[in-house]
């Protein structure tokens, strides 16, 4: 009994110990963007859309649709009716074709592309000289 519960302490220990060190290495986090994006596998591309999609059903399902916050309704409302391979294809298109906007957030770009939640982004108006 002894010896799992020490096996157990210094395992927890070591556990603790490499989650410091990858916490101390990351510095501050930063939100995934196109230049991530066109690293990802598909199955990497699958899971972020999955994750924000759960995400907001958990938070409209849990606060009910009228208190839920106006982005997760619109994702669960807005998002329902495409597949994730769809909108997989609208984020690697939009970061295509735009390919000095990749540091704009993955999410941002499909609250832009895939939803009527925000309006595309304008050209940038030429400089009045």
């Amino acid at each position: 009994m002894k010896y799992t519960v020490k096996t157990c302490l210094v395992g927890l220990a070591f556990i603790l110990a490499l989650a410091g060190m990858a916490l101390a290495q990351s510095g501050k986090p930063e939100m995934w963007n196109g230049t991530h994006w066109k690293e990802f596998s598909k199955e990497i591309k699958v899971a972020y859309i999955k994750g924000i999609g759960n995400m907001a059903d958990f938070e409209v399902a849990v606060s009910g649709k009228e208190k839920a916050g106006c982005i997760s309704a619109g994702f669960v409302d807005e998002l329902k009716s495409k597949t994730i391979d769809g909108i997989i294809k609208e984020v690697d298109t939009y970061s295509k074709e735009h390919p000095d906007h990749l540091k704009t957030p993955v999410v941002e770009v499909v609250l832009r592309q895939c939803t009527a939640l925000c309006k595309p982004k304008a050209a940038a108006a030429p400089e009045k000289k």
